[in-house]
This record gives C-alpha cells, structure tokens and sequence, in this order.
C-alpha cells in the first residue's frame, strides 16, 4: 500500500468530536482510539467516558464508551464492552455538537427516546472522498440502491445485479487506494480511482443498470422499444 495514501482520513474528525466534548470538564474521555484500518479496510473510532466522581446515583458505574465506523455511524455501549450497542440517531458525520447533547443520556443509561438530530459536520467534497466515497453512497442511495455488505465490511451497495463496491485490504486487488471503488454487473467489471468525480461514478452505475436491464429483457423475450 503506497505511502501517500492516508490511512486514517477520519482523525480530524473523530478528534473535533473529542475535543468538543471535553469543554465540558465532567466528560473528560480516559481513552481516545482512532483506528486507521480494519483488517477489512473499514474506518473505525472508539471514545471511552468514564463515570465522573460528581455524577448522580444513576450514572453507569463505568460509564459509556463511543463507537463509530464510516458504515453505521455512531453507537453507544456501557463502560468498555462490545454490546448491546445503541444506535445514535444522528447521521454518520453528525456534528460534534449532536453528539454532546446526546452524551448526558447515555452516561445515566437511557438509550431510548432521543431527539433525532440531521445536524452535519460542514465536510468539502474532498473531505467526504476521504472519509470513504460517501458522496457515492449518499447518491447511489438516493437512486434506490441498497446495502448489501455484511456487518464490518467496507461498503457495498446493489441495484439488481449490478454492485458497488469499495475496495478494502481484503480485497483481490493488490496495492491500490482503498479507497478506490469497483461496478460489477453479469460479464462486466468497471474500476474507478479514488480521484474519480462522484458524478462520472454515478453515471456509470446508471448506465450499467440499464444495460442490464435492457439485456434481462432479451434473455426472457422482452422486445425492446426502437
């Protein structure tokens, strides 16, 4: 993997949410881990908060920890275990302040009834490149395509027959960006560089589903219109 190619995007970020939770003295986070790459090439970040010495009775006693990936966005699991997680609902990128509002709750238990929150963190087109081709997967979503990667894998979305995928350390392919993305449909595989416009990827996947559509329909019979 080439040396230019920067393996934690997501610091910056992760390190925002940190910094504006601790202004508050009381959420003070005794372990702060941003991981560069999963095994799978997936970005991932855990932020540890303690109970504090002046909390109330019904504060966990171990407090919560923080866990984020580019996938799911934000959960929330007591003290320092893997689970039962609780979804945040903010999106992925929420914005530092969504998620200090949020922190109050978690850390007396409540892991139910919170206000939604779409509030973003301001992100420039190369920023969101970086952090995983989510302008791909925002657009590709807003064209009905699904998610079909199995849970910690890197995203991996589908129309029909026809995949998006973005590469990962397990992938075939050898010394390239992983951040580099590939369009597969029956007979046919496109791969795009992670410098490629969102628009010329979103195009392409149009143009495949089409396609093959249009050959579905000659395999059962279906005369196309001229």
């Amino acid at each position: 993997m080439s040396g230019s190619i920067d393996r934690a995007p997501h610091t910056a970020y992760i390190g925002t949410v940190a910094a504006a939770v601790e202004a508050d003295p009381r959420w003070a986070t005794d372990d702060f881990e941003v991981t560069p790459l999963s095994a799978s090439g997936l970005l991932t970040a855990r932020l540890r908060y303690p109970r504090h010495p002046d909390a109330g009775p019904d504060a966990l006693p171990e407090g919560v920890t923080l866990l984020w990936d580019q996938r799911l966005g934000w959960r929330a699991v007591p003290g320092n275990t893997t689970g039962p997680e609780t979804r945040l609902p903010v999106p992925v990128l929420a914005s530092p302040h969504a998620l200090t509002l949020m922190l109050p709750d978690l850390l007396i238990g409540r892991t139910t009834r919170f206000t939604v929150s779409s509030d973003q963190w301001p992100l420039s087109e190369e920023h969101r490149r970086l952090m995983g081709r989510l302008d791909v997967i925002d657009a590709l979503e807003e064209d009905g395509w699904r998610h079909t990667e199995e849970r910690g894998q890197p995203p991996n979305l589908a129309k029909g027959p026809v995949v998006w995928r973005l590469s990962g350390w397990d992938d075939i392919w050898r010394d390239v960006d992983w951040r580099d993305s590939r369009l597969t449909a029956p007979l046919w595989v496109g791969s795009f560089t992670a410098t490629v416009p969102c628009s010329v990827i979103v195009a392409a996947a149009r143009e495949t589903v089409a396609r093959s559509l249009v050959a579905a329909g000659r395999r059962h019979g279906v005369r196309q219109p001229r």
